[in-house]
């Protein structure tokens, strides 16, 4: 499915006129994702392109967008890097020409955004979480970059997570794992109600680096990328409220009725 996938994407372009341009696009973008997920492993190009059987100078060739990669290869590259070859070409379109084959949470999104403060870095932390079909009807296949440099270099990231999502009417369900750590694995818990609002809130829970010991963090999904100006650390923080139940019943419980004000 992925091999047609890769195939199909390439046949569509040039078919439509977009060209050799977009092709190239293409081209890059899968060579960007490979150094992504090969410099998350920690392998040297040296070091991978022996694995693979490859020179250094196609090696760099490939990740530069320089030369296109033919599917043996390309499948080679996804298992040295234990990685879904979906995870290498999973290239973005507009929204206008997107159409999900599976059913989103997020509506026909493919992509969301989150906003957490972290009382360690005194900061509010931007994160991005990319979704993909994983052939069931609920689930899906998830990518979560943590604490992002920028929305359009998510890349740059100081965490990356894979794991799949199970969703249901009124709640999905995340299970992550650090790429770089499979020990740190972490959930997330998000309400549904995105149908009628463009942001919604959800709990994150694992293991803290700083100090290390059990978490869980209260976050703000958005459809869209928020301003700034729309965005404050109160908004992030946990209410009075949410406090006192956590007081009273010994327990964490999100008041999404206290949190209206970012729901428009």
């Amino acid at each position: 499915m992925f091999i047609f996938f890769y195939c199909f994407c390439r046949s569509f372009f040039e078919q439509e006129g977009s060209g050799l341009e977009t092709e190239r696009s293409i081209t890059q973008y899968v060579g960007s994702r490979i150094k992504f997920f090969r410099k998350l492993k920690d392998y040297s190009l040296s070091e991978f392109a022996d694995m693979i059987h490859k020179s250094k100078a196609t090696m760099s060739k490939y990740e530069n967008g320089q030369i296109s990669i033919d599917v043996e290869t390309l499948y080679s590259i996804a298992q040295a890097l234990d990685v879904d070859m979906n995870q290498l070409t999973d290239f973005p379109v507009s929204n206008r020409e997107k159409k999900l084959t599976f059913n989103s949470p997020f509506g026909n999104r493919d992509h969301v955004y989150i906003y957490y403060y972290d009382g360690r870095k005194k900061r509010i932390v931007d994160s991005y979480l990319c979704v993909q079909s994983a052939g069931g009807e609920s689930k899906t296949t998830c990518m979560f970059y943590m604490d992002v440099a920028s929305f359009t270099n998510y890349e740059k990231c100081q965490f990356f997570y894979i794991g799949e999502m199970n969703s249901f009417d009124i709640v999905s369900y995340l299970t992550l794992a650090n790429q770089t750590n499979y020990m740190e694995q972490m959930g997330m818990c998000i309400l549904n109600p995105l149908q009628y609002n463009r942001t919604t809130w959800g709990f994150m829970f694992g293991i803290s680096y700083n100090p290390i010991a059990p978490f869980a963090l209260k976050f703000l999904l958005s459809l869209n990328p928020l301003p700034d100006t729309e965005l404050t650390v109160d908004q992030l923080l946990i209410t009075k409220n949410e406090l006192k139940l956590m007081k009273n019943l010994n327990m964490m419980l999100l008041n999404p009725s206290e949190n209206e004000n970012l729901r428009k």
